[in-house]
């Protein structure tokens, strides 16, 4: 088994060369079946739905139509490949795991009043705070009926409720810490570790519970991913700090008025304390947001924030890596490996 170092090391190799995105997905066209288990996919998340009444059901699809990355359900369909079994019987369970995901969107744009989510109107902003409220819970409520309909359900609905209740609790901790930029890198870690981590170990688990296998492999899986939603969290804030200084500024303003705090931002307010006075003024409505969110785009790279949050993503992804080596080998373990690459080295 190759060491933390070692992949470290790899990881330093390939950030040097920069992303490469055609390796991730030239792994992924190797995968027989891939392509139609994800068609399938969306087909179950239109199903998903059908039975809902109908605000519930174009809030809910508004947002799912809308598309996604959907990492979380290719995680589910590989990891049922590197355990030797059909992608397609992982399809449940990759589904259950796509809505959870969307319940917490649409919940998450309710809880931070956000206007727009995938490049659209967010549900809340067409149908209302209630109906984008109550459209999470019934695709939470769905991910639990799929799931507890599998043959598999007595190693994964214990899971998914856990999972549930790790996201909530990640929550409910950032919305205990809002506005008071105290937070340290523990609390954001934790955060993350609640409301990303906890997810993706989950989708990548029940890729092997949905094909029979229990023990030691679904274990490893969970472990990779945990660490791979951990990176893939850190380096989506890490970019937040990388789009154009103009729109930066704006959008960054915005969050610094609702009382939001990433690593970049963690690592400027402790190399400049003043620098969390002034962003506790401007949630009070008392300084200029997007004067402060200058200001902090400038200590953010006088302190090398962005690094920073790369450099701990690296980490994670070298603990999610030596996680996989636990699992089968073969190319849908190698899509997998690509795949943690490809998702910490996405370019600025």
């Amino acid at each position: 088994m190759a060491s933390e170092q070692e992949i470290l090391s790899q990881l330093e190799h390939t950030s040097q060369r920069g992303p490469r995105p055609e390796r991730a997905r030239a792994a992924l066209a190797g995968i027989a079946d891939l392509e139609e288990s994800l068609l399938e996919l969306e087909a179950q998340l239109e199903q998903a739905t059908r039975d809902a009444s109908s605000q519930l059901q174009a809030a809910a699809r508004h947002l799912v139509a809308a598309g996604g990355k959907r990492v979380r359900p290719t995680v589910t369909l590989l990891a049922a490949g590197a355990c030797g079994g059909a992608l397609r019987a992982a399809v449940p369970f990759a589904a259950a795991a796509e809505l959870t995901h969307s319940a917490t969107l649409l919940h998450d744009d309710v809880i931070d009043d956000g206007p727009e989510r995938r490049g659209l109107p967010a549900s809340r902003v067409l149908w209302g705070n209630a109906v984008s409220v109550l459209s999470g819970d019934w695709l939470l409520t769905r991910a639990l009926e799929i799931v507890s309909a599998s043959p598999a359900r007595s190693a994964a609905l214990p899971a998914l409720l856990a999972t549930m209740r790790r996201l909530v609790e990640g929550e409910v901790l950032q919305l205990s810490l809002r506005g008071t930029f105290a937070a340290t890198e523990r609390d954001y870690l934790d955060v993350v570790i609640g409301k990303t981590g906890s997810l993706f170990g989950w989708a990548a688990a029940a890729g092997a519970w949905s094909v029979g296998v229990t023990g030691g492999v679904p274990e490893a899986l969970a472990r990779f991913g945990e660490d791979l939603g951990i990176a893939f969290q850190l380096v989506d804030d890490a970019l937040d700090y990388a789009a154009d200084p103009a729109l930066l500024g704006k959008r960054l303003g915005t969050d610094l008025a609702e009382g939001k705090a990433t690593l970049p931002l963690i690592r400027a307010c402790a190399a400049e304390p003043g620098l969390q006075r002034r962003l506790a003024a401007v949630v009070e409505g008392e300084g200029v947001a997007v004067a402060v969110a200058a200001e902090v785009i400038e200590v953010v790279k006088r302190v090398g924030g962005v690094d920073e949050a790369r450099a701990l993503a690296r980490r994670h992804t070298a603990a999610a890596l030596q996680a996989l080596e636990a699992v089968p080998d073969g190319p849908h373990r190698q899509a997998l490996r690509v795949a943690a690459l490809a998702l910490t080295e996405r370019a600025f």
